[in-house]
């Protein structure tokens, strides 16, 4: 799992009513792939995908921090 908390940066970042989540996943419960999208102002912005539903939309929120020109290092 990823030490850095992009769910929490990028929360702390946009405003909770610009930002959302959409999440699914798909197979059998002990080996699900989890996926999730994040959304700024209704655009998708970022995509994560793991075997658990907390590092996807960690991966999420990542790609969508740097799609919005914001520094992950």
């Amino acid at each position: 799992m990823s030490q850095t908390k992009y769910t929490t940066l990028i929360n702390n970042w946009r405003s909770p009513a610009s930002l959302s989540f959409e999440e699914s996943s798909v197979g059998a419960s002990d080996k699900a792939v989890w996926t999730v999208i994040c959304k700024v102002n209704g655009e998708t912005k970022g995509k994560g995908e793991s075997s658990t539903k907390a590092e996807a939309k960690n991966q999420a929120s990542k790609n969508a921090l740097e799609a919005l020109g914001q520094s992950t290092d």
